[in-house]
């Protein structure tokens, strides 16, 4: 296989070293080290909480490592539509047309707000068990609801079919119902978990499979073999 751009290659090897310095763990370019870049975004996320100026790095190394495992995995090429701005390069594939940006998924991923931790502490008893049951049933609704106001919101579920545009994924247009559908069949999932990159992965395999499926209940062949300039 044709290796990546250099700067991409570069990236990439940034990512390994970062990793391996946070965790101990050394990429190996394999998709099942993707879990361990999970866990390494979600740490640098907070470490950066105050340091944001470093983020782009960190989503540049981050973003070229993901590219790369998926472009070995799923046989592609790498296209920097502007190489000052690595936000902008994608990743297209040879079996099926399916552009991926990964340095704009792991920008996302990193950028997430924080988790609001759960308040766990017990409702306090009421303080007069002797009113009368009016007062009670006054006194019970009124600790729901302050109990209720100070629960964190839950995380915004996304939906499947948001992976489709254009800023992450982009399908032909022929192509994108049938894979909305397919994808609608995915359990929800956390905003942290959407832009996780083993997530990302995953979405990609069933992308690929269901086109793949597409092409050979069309009588084709179940790889288009692209080649750059059927991107163009």
């Amino acid at each position: 296989m044709k290796p990546p751009p250099r700067a991409v290659q570069d990236l990439a090897d940034s990512c390994v070293r970062f990793v391996e310095r946070a965790l101990g763990f050394k990429l190996d370019f394999e998709p099942e080290t993707l879990p361990v870049l999970d866990h390494y975004i979600e740490k640098a996320r907070e470490d950066t909480r105050d340091r944001k100026e470093a983020r782009p790095l960190l989503a540049q190394a981050i973003g070229a490592y993901l590219g790369e495992v998926a472009r070995r995995q799923f046989q592609g090429f790498w296209r920097l539509e502007d190489e000052h701005d690595p936000r902008s390069w994608r990743v297209e594939l040879e079996p099926v047309y399916l552009i991926l940006r990964p340095i704009e998924l792991a920008t996302r991923a990193l950028d997430l707000p924080p988790t609001p931790p759960r308040d766990t502490s017990p409702i306090r008893e009421r303080k007069d068990e002797e009113d009368d049951e009016d007062d009670e049933d006054e006194n019970e609704g009124t600790e729901a609801a302050a109990e209720s106001e100070k629960a964190p919101e839950e995380a915004v579920v996304p939906d499947p079919t948001d992976d489709l545009g254009p800023a992450l994924l982009e399908l032909d247009e022929d192509d994108r119902a049938a894979v909305a559908e397919r994808l609608a069949l995915l359990p929800p999932v956390s905003d942290a978990e959407y832009h996780a990159p083993s997530t990302h992965l995953e979405v990609v395999e069933i992308i690929v499979e269901a086109l793949r499926a597409c092409r050979m209940a069309a009588g084709m062949e179940a790889d288009a073999h692209l080649e750059p300039d059927d991107y163009s």
